[in-house]
């Protein structure tokens, strides 16, 4: 027995081994119309040329089923041992989906220096197709529950032309969770009625903090637009709740300073946002991950500084969690050194 295996064998008395959420639990629709349960692993595909038509639910199960025993025997894909979501974690059985994830639109009224998602001239020519058939699909065979979480991803799915359709029926349905990620350039009353709610968490990527920044990444001068519907869905927000959230996706020589994002601090506290988010460019993050520069570094503690003494926590996610970690360990490391 090979070493990997063993050693899943000795964490299998735990009731534990190497896991992934993703493979576990989720199911992913994508912008090249495939139906998977990863979106890294070509061979976890489902469904190739989606079409909204019908579902293989049989397959689901059976890829679902096949991958979880792989992993509980030590069966680790080469793609997936560097992967930042495999994980040492206590099996759980799930018996539905318990992450959705819609990115089938990839469409933008922007096109932000850091993503590739095609520009609003290309909505006349974008494809797309319903998901709501393969959703009742799901929730006929009992995989898709008001416990499964639904998270809009890619371009801005609030110019989805089912998006409208998709929340009201998440709504009428008594969902819990429901993240839409948008530019907030276009206000949608759905999202507005969500929130009233308390289903929803809507993640509004601002990435500055002032017009000049913003215009910088975003190509457009539109933001006292995205500035105004923060503040209309703010109106919808429960006091207590976390729902409106602004990101800050850090970019190399635009707004990798310390003044950008103590700018887009402060007009978050005066917006009334109750939770930030902070990631780093993924082609930047590619570049850097295996040799961080040292000034990247200090921003990063920057960031935790800013979010462990002062009222609004900043929360790292994806691959800026990825980096302060390796970043945290790389600090221990030196430490026992000395």
């Amino acid at each position: 027995m090979g070493c990997f295996n063993l050693l899943n064998t000795i964490r299998g008395k735990k009731n534990k081994y190497f896991s992934c959420g993703h493979l576990q639990s989720s199911l992913f629709f994508d912008y090249e119309n495939n139906v998977k349960l990863c979106p890294f692993l070509q061979d976890r595909i489902i469904v190739k040329n989606f079409n909204g038509l019908w579902l293989d639910i049989s397959k689901i199960i059976e890829k679902r089923k096949n991958s979880v025993e792989e992993m509980k025997n030590g069966i680790i894909p080469d793609e997936c041992k560097k992967c930042h979501n495999l994980k040492n974690i206590a099996w759980h059985k799930s018996e539905y989906i318990e992450t959705l994830y819609l990115n089938q639109w990839r469409y933008c009224y922007i096109n932000c220096c850091y993503c590739n998602s095609p520009k609003q001239e290309n909505l006349i020519e974008a494809k797309h197709f319903d998901v709501m058939p393969a959703i009742e699909q799901l929730i006929d065979k009992k995989l898709f529950t008001v416990n499964t979480k639904v998270v809009f991803e890619c371009g801005d799915s609030c110019i989805h032309p089912e998006f409208d359709k998709l929340m009201y029926f998440f709504i009428n349905y008594g969902m819990k969770e429901v993240t839409v990620n948008t530019p907030a350039l276009r206000y949608c009353q759905s999202i507005a009625d969500a929130l009233s709610n308390n289903i929803t968490n809507v993640v509004i990527s601002l990435d500055a903090g002032c017009a000049y920044i913003y215009e910088r990444i975003k190509g457009l001068n539109k933001f006292d637009i995205a500035i105004s519907n923060i503040k209309r869905y703010k109106q919808y927000e429960e006091p207590s709740q976390k729902r409106v959230i602004l990101k800050y996706t850090i970019i190399k020589g635009i707004n990798d300073n310390e003044k950008e994002i103590l700018d887009w601090y402060i007009l978050s506290k005066n917006l009334g946002i109750k939770k930030l988010v902070f990631d780093i460019a993924e082609n930047w993050f590619r570049e850097i991950k295996d040799s961080i520069p040292d000034y990247l570094k200090e921003i990063i503690f920057f960031v935790r500084k800013i979010s462990d003494f002062n009222e609004i926590k900043i929360e790292f996610c994806e691959r800026a969690a990825v980096l302060y970690n390796l970043i945290k360990n790389e600090q221990n490391q030196k430490n026992k050194e000395i």
